[in-house]
């Protein structure tokens, strides 16, 4: 980081409580190591989506999390910061490290659905940013309302079913149905991190639109007044990294996972 922090910023004004939004979380060096490394990964590694591909560091599900070794790369610096910011703490207050990191790469374009991260995880989520912005948009959950609204992360419904179709035949209607306005929206950074804790993960869905560029004039965004002074009113896209750090409550080895589905 630029200069040195002790703990999380003050939430978000303009947003609904527990937004916390801290710019240039990493420097531009921390920046181009972990693309090189995020990009150097084999290609195994990376599940190809409709609109996006992914690579996840352990296997959630509803029973828990098979957990696999978060490389050095990640904890050093991401996960020792985190901590130090004390971004993720028990109920005693006492710090503790991410143990689920997922990574996204959009290319410009490129978005997802609004969605819900599930309960499998604990209700904080950091994300950061690398190589471009995004403009994440938040929608008060409705679990009665519009089930095209609900996918998770991961790309299947979460009204079950197989997640490639359940993907497709909502991408296949969704320009069909007016654009639902954001509740509100957020200019995300290169190298920022973004802390999304309580009401707003579980009560707030959020997704990115496919566009290739962002009307920065849009009311809807309230953290304006952390961005650099000159941005121009429209910002091109480019390919954008997103590391998804969290903690997920119940750790399965494989043979448990295995006699948990028996």
């Amino acid at each position: 980081m630029s200069m040195a922090i002790n703990s999380l910023p003050p939430p978000l004004t303009k947003a609904p409580p527990s937004v916390f939004y801290l710019p240039d979380f990493i420097s531009i060096q921390e920046e181009a190591e972990l693309l090189a490394k995020v990009l150097g990964a084999p290609r195994p590694k990376w599940v190809q989506l409709k609109n996006r591909r992914c690579s996840a560091g352990g296997v959630v599900s509803p029973k828990g999390m098979v957990g696999e070794p978060v490389p050095s790369w990640l904890t050093t610096p991401l996960f020792d910061r985190l901590k130090q910011l004390n971004v993720f703490t028990a109920n005693d207050g006492s710090p503790y490290a991410p143990n689920h990191v997922l990574i996204n790469e959009y290319l410009p374009g490129q978005g997802i659905m609004p969605h819900l991260d599930g309960p499998a995880y604990f209700p904080t989520v950091a994300t950061v940013s690398l190589g471009s912005h995004c403009i994440l948009e938040f929608f008060k959950y409705n679990k009665d309302g519009d089930p095209s609204q609900g996918i998770n992360e991961m790309g299947s419904s979460t009204k079950g079913g197989n997640k490639d179709t359940a993907v497709e035949d909502k991408e296949k209607h969704s320009s069909d149905r007016p654009r639902r306005q954001p509740d509100f929206s957020l200019l995300v950074q290169p190298r920022s991190l973004l802390v999304l804790k309580d009401q707003v993960y579980t009560g707030y869905m959020h997704g990115i639109r496919e566009i290739t560029e962002d009307d920065l004039t849009d009311a809807c965004i309230v953290n304006m007044d952390q961005q650099p002074s000159g941005l121009p009113t429209c910002l091109e896209r480019g390919t954008r990294i997103s590391l998804t750090l969290r903690k997920v409550e119940r750790v399965l080895s494989a043979s448990k996972l295995l006699m948990a589905r028996k």
